[in-house]
């Protein structure tokens, strides 16, 4: 059906700019008996129009409720074929209401990718390669152990940052286990660590206060991969470490 537009009505209204250089005036309040929707560019192959003076722009009918990236700053007044009253909805795009949802999807995915890597990233302590520089065993007939003599903590943190390595060129694995002098308590142990790798960081089983404290580290060897097959898997002492929980 096609609409007059109501200049008198319209007189002491806003200007709405439409597609296709058409001007209109429109009160900015949403009425409830609109009879069809305007937009800039109309999404549907109407042949229903608004008619204004040497001007006129498509209308669609009149949606029951806007979607949720739409507003309406107001209605546009207009004459049916009878002269009745009638008004037409001003439909636009909700710009803040885009960005507000892009925003959020950023956000969202962000927290989604963040928990995906905390799920599937390895453990603190889980052993990765280290380049030791001439921190390497040319005897593997002899197990080679890095000297530590004081293992560093902040008060009332179990967190540590202390490389427990296994020298490149060692023909065994390692597994490090710190116990407090004491009380004989278990404070940390380490996975099996292969020749070439380390653990850089761990949490140990309890925190402390300021203070020094003595610690024992001991080593455990195993056979490594590729002696598996040749030697019973039996871990034995292969070393005995004295040193000092520094917290600060």
């Amino acid at each position: 059906m096609d609409y007059r537009y109501d200049e008198k009505r319209g007189e002491s209204g806003k200007l709405w700019k439409a597609g296709g250089n058409t001007i209109w005036r429109y009160i900015g309040e949403i009425q409830e008996e609109s009879v069809a929707d305007i937009r800039k560019k109309s999404k549907l192959k109407t042949k229903d129009r608004l008619y204004g003076a040497e001007q006129e722009h498509p209308i669609e009918p009149c949606k029951c409720r806007l979607g949720m990236f739409e507003k309406s700053p107001g209605c546009i007044p207009g004459l049916d074929q009878e002269d009745k009253e009638i008004w037409i909805r001003i439909v636009e795009i909700s710009r803040k209401r885009v960005l507000l949802f892009g925003l959020l999807s950023i956000l969202l995915l962000g927290g989604i990718g963040g928990f995906l890597f905390q799920m599937f990233r390895p453990s603190q302590d889980t052993p990765i390669k280290i380049h030791a520089g001439e921190m390497v065993n040319p005897n593997p007939a002899n197990i080679r152990l890095p000297g530590i003599d004081k293992i560093y903590a902040d008060s009332g943190d179990v967190h540590v940052e202390q490389l427990l390595l296994n020298v490149e060129g060692n023909a065994y694995n390692l597994q490090y286990t710190i116990t407090l002098d004491q009380t004989g308590e278990e404070l940390y142990q380490s996975k099996v660590i292969p020749p070439g790798y380390g653990v850089k960081e761990f949490d140990m089983s309890q925190s402390f206060q300021k203070g020094e404290y003595p610690i024992s580290i001991t080593v455990n060897s195993s056979a490594a991969e590729d002696q598996e097959k040749s030697t019973d898997r039996v871990a034995y002492n292969a070393g005995k470490l004295k040193a000092t929980l520094v917290v600060e």
